[in-house]
């Protein structure tokens, strides 16, 4: 039986099914990195992996690994997968689409007796959503070296440093510093992933093959002013942590809104994390902190956001009665996938007859960072009416059954191109 969309449909809509399954119960599809809902789904994983055959194993980031080896002896690999992790409150299909396409082609390949001639691996990369650490992409930023000792010892609210966290799932943190010695033996990485968006649904296209993935900054910004009685300091005697935070919102937005219509390029900024001290009602606000999350994909606009916002909190640190103060947290610059992969992966659909189009992400991937180091790629499908981080996230299995194939077929396209070559990296 060949590899088609519809003979698919069954598993994926299964797997997806038990993962579902595995989230607080209060807040539907909520599983954190490193949350009891989070190791009780890599036990499920690590499972899967072994009724697959796979040899299974935790690398030094903490990225669970289901590895398919050749039946000749080579150190080549080519990796699929995605994440399991979830923001709160939404994940049905945010990266569990994508662990669960490469389950399936795993599958395939394996009933069929497939013969590959590099090793297929198949990665749930540790902590990509946003967490309690303000860092993304945990386990690919640890492949790559990008984790310095200054994330790696970063502490939660609940007091856990990330490091241990890291270790504590398997991983090895001393040796996040620098880039892993497999990356020179990787042929491809590619993912498939929902799109997040609305563009796919809209034009009712099937397949959405990533071209890019935009810069990520994030900006810890905290307001100090002075806390007191609601009801006995006068207005012009206040230093109110919240008013001043509010001049930074609005700026945010509005400086964000001005940008994006002057770049041709994806640009956006949001404010979506806040805290107030001591947050009660009969109590002036005494400080505030906030998290800022900008994506561009012009390092001129990016640049020049940058410059007006930090002027903008000068002249209110200046000019007002409370103390900001504002530093990076977080950055992930702009990246192209390779083209090579794109190509295929555009005849790779036009071959199945699924419509698609290339186009650029909006959101980050893990993609992207390994796209830093290897020759990456991405597809995107469908998801209802573009909504993602939120309990309404959803995609029809039939479309994410699309995706599979295609992800397959890339595999196979790998396969024939590297039958003669020692490797596909150019």
């Amino acid at each position: 039986m060949d590899f088609t969309a519809e003979t698919n449909t069954s598993f994926i809509k299964q797997k997806i099914g038990d993962l579902e399954k595995m989230t607080d119960q209060d807040n539907p599809y909520t599983r954190i990195v490193f949350s009891d809902k989070f190791y009780e789904a890599r036990s499920w994983l690590k499972n899967e992996y072994h009724k697959l055959g796979l040899l299974v194993s935790t690398d030094d980031a903490g990225n669970l690994i289901g590895l398919l080896k050749s039946k000749i002896e080579t150190h080549k690999v080519v990796i699929i997968g995605s994440h399991i992790d979830t923001v709160p409150s939404g994940g049905r299909y945010d990266g569990i689409a994508g662990v669960v396409a490469a389950l399936c082609v795993v599958k395939y390949i394996k009933e069929n007796d497939i013969n590959l001639p590099f090793n297929l691996a198949v990665y749930d990369y540790l902590g990509e959503e946003l967490n309690d650490w303000s860092i993304s992409c945990i386990g690919t930023r640890g492949m790559i070296g990008a984790l310095n000792e200054d994330i790696l010892s970063r502490s939660n609210s609940s007091g856990n440093i990330l490091k241990d966290e890291i270790d504590k799932i398997g991983g090895n943190s001393k040796s996040l510093t620098k880039p892993f010695s497999m990356i020179k033996n990787i042929v491809a990485c590619l993912e498939l992933h929902i799109e997040q968006g609305k563009v796919l649904e809209k034009r009712k296209i099937d397949i959405g093959i990533v071209r890019s993935i935009p810069s990520i900054s994030r900006f810890s910004v905290v307001v100090n002013g002075q806390a007191g009685h609601s009801g006995t300091i006068l207005m012009d005697q206040r230093a109110d942590a919240l008013v001043t935070s509010s001049e930074i919102i609005t700026f945010v937005n509005k400086l964000a809104l001005r940008l994006s219509k002057e770049s041709n390029q994806h640009f956006v900024s949001t404010i979506g994390k806040i805290n107030v001290h001591p947050n009660a009602a009969a109590i002036i606000p005494g400080k505030v902190e906030m998290t800022i999350d900008l994506r561009a994909s012009s390092k001129s606009s990016r640049d020049q956001y940058i410059k007006e916002l930090e002027k903008r909190i000068n002249i209110i640190n200046q000019n007002g009665p409370c103390k900001i103060e504002m530093k990076n947290i977080a950055f992930a610059p702009y990246v192209e996938m390779d083209k090579e992969l794109v190509k295929l992966f555009k005849e790779s659909s036009d071959y199945l007859g699924f419509s698609n189009i290339i186009m650029d992400s909006g959101a980050g991937h893990d993609t992207a960072h390994l796209s830093r180091v290897a020759p990456a790629s991405m597809i995107f499908v469908p998801c209802k009416d573009g909504l993602s981080h939120c309990p309404e996230e959803y995609a029809e299995i039939s479309d994410i059954s699309k995706g599979t194939a295609v992800l397959f077929q890339m595999v196979e396209k790998l396969a024939i191109l590297n039958q003669n070559k020692s490797s596909f990296i150019r």
